[in-house]
């Protein structure tokens, strides 16, 4: 199942390996910007391919009937091919690189190897875009394992980090995929400035149809309006995004509205 993921490893560390290569390498990278990182971006990717291998390792047997499960395999399969390839390239330019350097024609040959080595280094750039792909598609798959468990009636589920890393395009994926299979469904924005009020007169106005909701919601504080949340969500299975979230608080705040649900997940 790992085989391709462990001779892309093993290729790797051959190549990383080679002090000659490297010493070769950095001649190079004062030519061309674009080769100083080259190294380290590929045991970038030797750390990456590492932890999808042990991922694999782990995955119980009965998950490998998993459509889902397979298909993630199969692309991180696809990306450990294309490894061992640009792998084998780099192999066998810098043998050839070292050859001519012990023969004196190194210096003649500068310029095609810097032109070959770019190459290279554009692929190696390939590689990290379908590395990237791969994880969201392990995480996609795991909020969708854990949006569905049935160890709680109510699940909250937390996805943080630094901005950028793709959170709330992670989130809206399996949102938009998944709403369909709730009775509730809404996303919020909250950001830095809010009241807990305001939340949750918004959640009420989306949660609960339009007729159905109190003409004096303006006047309702934060007793009654959890209180027609709860009724607008009495049993039903709800899927609820908490976007943009910088302060627990917020979700600790407004949690008493979410009791007796069938199913409440939040993303902060």
């Amino acid at each position: 199942m790992a085989e391709a993921i462990i001779l892309a490893l093993r290729k790797i560390g051959s190549a990383l390996a080679d002090e000659t290569a490297k010493k070769m390498l950095a001649k190079l990278s004062e030519k061309v910007n674009n080769l100083r990182d080259l190294n380290d971006k590929i045991e970038s990717i030797r750390m990456q391919l590492t932890a999808m291998n042990n991922v694999i390792c782990k995955i119980g047997t009965i998950y490998l009937t998993d459509e889902v499960v397979r298909g993630w395999i199969g692309e991180v399969r696809k990306v450990a091919y294309h490894v061992e390839d640009v792998m084998d390239m780099y192999s066998y330019h810098t043998l050839q690189m070292e050859e001519e350097w012990f023969l004196k024609k190194y210096f003649i040959k500068a310029s095609h190897y810097v032109l070959v080595f770019s190459q290279i280094a554009e692929e190696v750039i390939k590689v990290e875009k379908e590395i990237k792909k791969v994880v969201e598609l392990k995480n996609l798959r795991r909020l969708t394992e854990w949006l569905y468990s049935d160890e709680l009636d109510s699940t909250v589920i937390t996805v943080s980090g630094m901005g950028g890393l793709g959170k709330t395009t992670l989130v809206t994926n399996v949102y938009e995929r998944e709403k369909t299979n709730f009775s509730a469904t809404t996303w919020m924005v909250v950001s830095q400035t809010y009241t807990i009020e305001a939340l949750l007169r918004k959640l009420l106005m989306k949660v609960g149809r339009e007729e159905q909701v109190s003409p004096n919601i303006d006047k309702l504080d934060v007793h009654d309006l959890k209180e027609n949340i709860k009724q607008k969500l009495d049993n039903r299975k709800c899927l609820i995004v908490l976007d943009d979230v910088w302060d627990q608080e917020v979700y600790l705040q407004m949690s008493d509205a979410f009791q007796n649900l069938a199913m409440t997940s939040c993303w902060r």
